[in-house]
């Protein structure tokens, strides 16, 4: 399946026919079906799947704390 039709193929999916598939920490990538998911996988490593090594080594955002501590590193006049 090449790009132009999993996206195709992935506009049919709603709630009753596909699922969220997360990473290793299990944040949200993409909605999955048992059709497509194995080419889905093909666009991520296996460390950001949580299948094999560490989520760290290939992923370098951190993930804000929900208290907000970060938000004054943010320019808020920028445009």
């Amino acid at each position: 399946m090449n790009d132009k039709e999993l996206r195709a193929h992935k506009a049919t999916h709603d709630k009753s026919n596909s699922w969220w598939m997360n990473d290793g920490r299990g944040i949200p990538l993409s909605r999955v079906c048992d059709e497509c998911i194995h080419e889905v996988k093909k666009g991520y490593s296996p460390e950001v799947l949580g299948e094999s090594g560490r989520y760290e080594d290939v992923v370098e955002d951190t993930i804000e704390p929900e208290d907000g501590s970060l938000l004054e590193d943010w320019d808020y006049d920028c445009p």
